[in-house]
């Protein structure tokens, strides 16, 4: 077993060796059937432990799976949907005229398309059918991506004097200029499309989320790279303490753990089903761990969500011309709203 070690350790097989190893002679035929039956009993161990084991795949789907493999040994870690349709041609896949015609938009399910998917629910390759303009063949890429924009300040020195890197920490927002100086840093995406598909996957893990301002301008906003600030501090901006605010009791909704990371999920769910209330000099209201959100066109019921000690809680505020003691208002749905997608989110994480 030693010399076996010493001779594959610096070889990419030894990560493949699992348990102790079988050794087969034909000069011990009376030890062959035996050991055979054994090396075969444990093959059949480790493989029905693979996701999908028994999953019946057409034989090409094994070649296209290499070819990708290949891709990646050129370190090719990011292919178009084009592309992948080329690979899939090569390996024969059935493609129709209609079919040799795709594009990444076209809604036909081809079987390049189950594939993708199916490469992707055993964590092989990344794809996702709302953006597949391109195909994430290497983790490596995304992860290069994201430590782009989420990374502790010290690693961001040659931006945090920039006016934009302030306003992004201020307000949350990522300037065009930003966001190309970010992934300058990092990763060197070859298009103004692959920058755009980056975007958008971030936007899927809701890392960053697209905001129109009350003027109609679309801007990219990160809540979770903005400065922390105290929860008096941004109430006083609402003034609800006044006589003419009535509050709802609080909502909580109380988990065992609650990462900042699962609670940016849900704030950003709430920020793209909800409008988002803006201060007196127009800004956005969403914050680290808080959101604030308007529930009526004349701007006098708001939402707002936070994240406390291992809860979301959450509260309604309205705005009378006259004083008055309790909310009349009824927001279960909300309730409901939180509920599902906490669900869905633990879903999508498992």
């Amino acid at each position: 077993m030693k010399s076996i070690i010493k001779l594959l350790e610096h070889n990419t097989n030894f990560n493949h060796i699992r348990g102790s190893p079988y050794f087969l002679s034909n000069k011990e035929a009376w030890n062959y059937d035996s050991k055979l039956k054994e090396l075969r009993e444990k093959i059949l161990e480790v493989a029905m432990n693979i996701p999908k084991w028994e999953d019946n795949l057409p034989t090409r789907w094994i070649v296209l799976e290499r070819e990708i493999e290949n891709q990646i040994a050129k370190e090719k870690y990011i292919i178009s949907y084009e592309e992948a349709q080329k690979l899939a041609e090569n390996c024969s896949f059935p493609f129709s005229k209609t079919d040799s015609k795709l594009s990444a938009n076209s809604k036909t399910d081809s079987e390049l398309d189950s594939f993708l998917k199916y490469e992707h629910e055993i964590g092989n390759l990344i794809f996702f059918e709302k953006i597949k303009r391109y195909i994430i063949l290497e983790p490596k890429w995304l992860v290069t991506v994201f430590k782009c924009f989420v990374s502790a300040t010290e690693f961001q020195s040659d931006f945090v004097d920039m006016k934009e890197w302030s306003q992004l920490e201020s307000t949350g927002i990522l300037s065009d200029s930003l966001i190309t100086k970010l992934f300058e840093k990092e990763v060197k995406l070859h298009s103004p499309e692959q920058r755009k598909f980056a975007l958008q996957v971030m936007e899927t893990f809701n890392i960053i989320v697209k905001h129109t301002n009350k003027e109609g301008q679309e801007n990219y906003y990160m809540p979770c790279m903005i400065k922390a600030s105290s929860y008096n501090d941004i109430i006083s901006k609402f003034n609800i303490n006044s006589s003419t605010c009535t509050r709802s009791p609080w909502f909580r909704l109380v988990f065992k753990f609650l990462p900042p990371a699962f609670f940016n999920h849900i704030l950003m769910t709430f920020i793209k089903k909800y409008v988002v209330s803006h201060t007196k000099d127009d800004k956005p209201s969403f914050y680290r761990g808080i959101g604030i959100f308007t529930l009526d066109k004349n701007d006098c019921q708001k939402l707002i969500v936070c994240l406390s000690k291992n809860c979301v809680a959450m509260q309604v505020w309205e705005f009378h011309n006259e004083e008055q003691q309790i909310c009349s208002g009824n927001y279960s749905y909300i309730r409901q709203d939180l509920e599902d997608n906490v669900d869905l989110i633990q879903k999508n994480i498992r």
